[in-house]
């Protein structure tokens, strides 16, 4: 039986409007144009924040429900991009910033994969990619697309399964897109490859790595002394893969009783490689360097205490801000060792702005705090979302994006003007 595809699309309600008329306005240029902000990592550069927040919270911009998913929110030109979830379909979207009022929306049929299961959700899971004037999306079943982001029409698309030998994931496909040098690339996975890089005109592929297994983190590029390469899990493994060859750089084992690691790797300056999972894995860095044309990797530091499972860290120096399970935790990378540990944070994700931390864990509580080796400061703690808050905020600007299982809220994080003085 054909479905009502328009009955379909037509499920997204509107925005409830709140304190539209006192906006704070964006700074010209502010944007969040991919997974973990400009630079990746989670770390926004933003002035303006308040130091406290009333007891009910932060001011809120709008407030409406939405659709299943954890795909987090991107921002352009006054733009949001996220995707979400309706039954058997996937839907893009593109929301007014400071209303919330649907701009267009972009569906998509998208039927689960036999081995795939929504024990923790039906997904989509991965965040979007702008490059250009195009938006770049991977839902949960490994179906790429890359749109018009002025009005979502589709540009060319591939299903990375059907087409290119990707194997489904059991809880959905989770990593998020990257473009590096001028090609988009994605993970696949499988027998045939373990990335592509596809030209953002055409859709053609343009580059391809050697075939390995992936699992749900996100990658990201780095630079071995000159030589930039593909770092990302697999179930078992962390991986680098050369940029220029797609051939396998290096590997080091990184495995937990489940087979999974869903947080990506994170990488400083100083070429160290940061990576972390769930269950018995722990934490593990890495020193990289290149000899003979070769990349020689060393253990420098391990702890099986410091757990990171699917959500957003930041690294200031040696040290790495992260939930890890039921704590925000402050963990040395070089010694391998966490200073402290703060339970009543659960599986939390971590963003740094303006000399604070804003934290955002499973249960729906948000935070602003203060992040040091010695200590947690927290200044202000507020349960705005419901059970599971598992997508990491987005801050532009002073304002905050947030969104759990089935609703987003925009909130105002400036602080409070001056009081104007008193004429004698």
């Amino acid at each position: 039986m054909k479905r009502d595809r328009a009955k379909v699309l037509a499920w997204l309600p509107g925005a409830v409007l709140v304190a539209v008329s006192t906006l704070t306005p964006l700074a010209a240029g502010d944007s969040w144009t991919q997974w973990g902000g400009p630079d990746r990592d989670f770390t926004v550069d933003a002035t303006g924040l308040a130091s406290t927040w009333p007891a009910d919270g932060p001011r809120r911009l709008w407030d409406r429900e939405f659709g299943e998913g954890y795909s987090s929110l991107l921002f352009e030109d006054g733009r949001l991009y996220t995707m979400a979830r309706h039954g058997d379909d996937e839907v893009v979207v593109s929301l007014d910033a400071e209303t919330g009022r649907m701009l267009w929306k972009r569906g998509y049929a998208a039927p689960y994969h036999e081995s795939q299961t929504q024990q923790f959700g039906g997904g989509p899971n991965a965040t979007p990619l702008i490059v250009g004037d195009r938006l770049v999306t991977i839902g949960f079943t490994s179906v790429l697309h890359c749109l018009d982001k002025r009005d979502g029409s589709v540009l060319w698309s591939h299903d990375l399964v059907a087409k290119f030998g990707g194997r489904p994931l059991q809880f959905g496909y989770s990593s998020s897109p990257l473009v590096h040098d001028g090609k988009i690339v994605v993970l696949v996975g499988g027998k045939k490859h373990a990335a592509l890089g596809f030209d953002p005109e055409d859709g053609s592929v343009v580059w391809r790595a050697a075939p390995l297994d992936i699992s749900y983190g996100t990658p990201l590029v780095i630079d071995v002394e000159g030589q930039h390469q593909l770092v990302f899990m697999t179930p078992t493994e962390v991986v680098g893969v050369a940029l220029d060859s797609g051939s396998v750089a290096w590997r080091h084992p990184h495995e937990n009783q489940y087979q999974t690691n869903c947080a990506g790797p994170w990488w400083g300056e100083d070429d160290l490689l940061f990576v972390s999972s769930q269950g018995e894995a722990g934490s593990r860095t890495l020193k990289l360097t290149r000899r003979d044309g070769k990349t020689t990797v060393e253990e420098i530091a391990r702890d099986k205490e410091m757990k990171v499972f699917h959500n957003s860290l930041v690294r200031v120096g040696d040290w790495v801000y992260a939930g890890s399970h039921d704590a925000i935790a402050a963990h040395n990378i070089r010694k391998g060792t966490t200073a402290w540990k703060e339970e009543g944070f659960t599986e939390a994700n971590v963003l740094l702005a303006d000399g604070k931390a804003i934290l955002l864990d499973e249960e729906g509580r948000l935070a602003l705090a203060t992040l040091t080796p010695e200590a947690l400061v927290v200044h202000s703690s507020v349960q705005l979302l419901d059970k599971p808050a598992w997508t990491p905020p987005t801050l532009v600007g002073t304002h905050l994006y947030l969104r759990d299982k089935h609703r987003l809220l925009a909130l105002d994080l400036a602080a409070p003007p001056a009081a104007e003085p008193v004429a004698p």
